[in-house]
């Protein structure tokens, strides 16, 4: 069985993720983590609900981006008095990344893309700032399109960050761009396997030393990489070793994800996670946003492909009963 991620296909795994727990219905989940994030003092406010439109899904993301930058600036003042001599008082406890005196911190974004759908069978366009399952039939123009559509998004958010557009890595026809948001942050956008090389780069210190500093903070917004073994060609060993290590989930931590999924069985819903809140996964009535249940799933990781199908499953009989009530019919392209 397989679910749509965003419009990747991906096999369910038959085992789950050892020390991930699912908790029904959206309980609190206290637990560890292994990583070696910070741990700063913040106010921490309930969990935003989940995002119905692109916009709202950006307004949420740029929350996350403050909130753990202030847990950031927190934890360096924190660390600066302990070395002092000094002590650093605090409130509530998270983890504000992977910030080690090893190597930048490293941050995933993903947010959701606006509609590009003209209309299909004289139906008219969907609205554009809908939250909505994509696939690879909404940017016919590759990564170039997908680029052109992510841009002003990641503006947006970065709005307020004195950001500058660097231009495109390597080449533009990649669709890999790359920001500065002010001295200490770096944002590299729309990387796939094809162009991890130019991630690797980056943190290399391929295109100047300043994304190697300790506590430099590189954010990866709508990355679609899968694997080292997809980068490159197989003969090329070095750079396969590199992106390991580069890719490895142990390195990277999700500031915010709003993504729509549907499983082959036409399940769906919607995963959202804003840090320094939990995963939560939402039944949907159809493949967007017009109408999402309440949660089914919450996690301090992210859940397992297996466990994401079982639990939209479960509540697919209940939101098909929704779309009927609610005149929801489904867009006829899914």
């Amino acid at each position: 069985m397989s679910v749509s991620l965003g419009g990747q296909h991906v096999r369910a795994r038959a085992t789950y993720h050892q020390g991930v727990r699912a908790v029904r219905p959206c309980q609190r989940l206290v637990r560890a983590r292994a990583t070696a994030e910070p741990m700063v003092t913040t106010k921490v406010g309930s969990a935003p609900a989940p995002p119905t439109t692109v916009s709202e899904a950006v307004r949420q993301a740029r929350t996350a981006l403050r909130q753990w930058r202030e847990a950031a600036a927190a934890e360096a003042k924190s660390e600066a008095a302990q070395r002092s001599g000094g002590e650093a008082s605090t409130s509530a406890s998270a983890g504000a990344g992977a910030a080690t005196a090893a190597g930048p911190r490293r941050l995933i974004v993903d947010l959701p893309l606006p509609a590009q759908r003209s209309g299909f069978l004289g139906r008219g366009a969907p609205d554009p700032d809908l939250l909505m399952l994509l696939d690879e039939a909404d940017f016919p123009g590759g990564e170039v399109q997908r680029f052109r559509v992510l841009r002003p998004l990641v503006e947006a958010w970065l709005d307020g960050y004195n950001s500058e557009f660097l231009g495109f890595l390597e080449d533009g026809a990649d669709g890999v761009g790359l920001w500065a948001a002010g001295p200490d942050t770096s944002v590299i956008a729309n990387v796939t396997s094809a162009t991890v090389p130019s991630l690797v780069k980056l943190l290399d210190g391929g295109y100047g030393a300043r994304a190697t500093q300790p506590g430099h903070t590189v954010i990866a917004v709508n990355p679609t990489w899968t694997s080292a073994n997809s980068v490159g060609q197989p003969w090329q060993f070095e750079l396969r070793r590199r992106a390991a290590e580069v890719l490895d989930p142990a390195g990277w931590q999700t500031l915010y994800s709003a993504r729509m999924l549907r499983s082959s069985r036409g399940a769906n819903g919607l995963l959202v996670r804003a840090w320094p809140h939990r995963w939560a996964l939402y039944p949907a009535a159809t493949p967007d946003a017009r109408h999402l249940g309440d949660c089914v799933l919450a996690s301090l990781e992210r859940p397992p492909t297996k466990l994401l199908i079982e639990r939209l499953a479960e509540a697919k009989p209940a939101m098909d009963k929704k779309a009927k009530e609610l005149g929801l019919d489904e867009p006829r392209w899914f």
